[in-house]
């Protein structure tokens, strides 16, 4: 009888798999790589990092800002001509986009630590991109043409 061995053994690594297939959807051993991270990615870093800053400084401002929560509704209902509760929607999507963009940080951080190559996934690409202008939407519906007339 004929004892095959197998070819090679591999260990799960399944932080590893994980932290790969979290961050760039990347399950499987073979689309992980330690080759060097390309430029556009470590870019990709650079704008998640920025993205981090401008989220961190805004999540911040709506936070520090509760005492004029009512202040700031009179100034809309003034302007668009109904009463609506801005500020906690606000801050709730700004603390839930905080927390993505911290995730996908501490993801990257990792990836640099254990010496993986980076490869943001797709979506979270357009995410990050698409971040840095929330918090223009609700502040910039108060200036609606028409809206000011009232």
């Amino acid at each position: 009888m004929v004892r095959h061995q197998p070819l090679q053994y591999y260990e799960p690594q399944l932080c590893l798999s994980c932290l790969t297939g979290i961050y760039g959807c990347r399950w499987k051993r073979y689309q992980r790589s330690h080759d060097d991270t390309t430029p556009w990615e470590r870019l990709w870093f650079l704008l998640l990092t920025f993205t981090f800053g401008l989220t961190l400084t805004w999540l911040y401002f709506w936070w520090e800002v509760h005492n004029d929560y009512d202040e700031f509704n009179w100034y809309l209902y003034n302007h668009m001509g109904y009463w609506s509760d801005w500020p906690v929607p606000i801050l709730v999507t700004t603390a839930a986009a905080f927390a993505y963009i911290a995730g996908l940080l501490v993801l990257a951080l990792c990836h640099i630590a254990v010496g993986q190559q980076m490869n943001l996934h797709w979506l979270h690409k357009i995410f990050s991109l698409l971040l840095p202008n929330l918090p223009k939407s609700p502040v910039s519906q108060k200036s609606l043409p028409g809206e000011c007339s009232r």
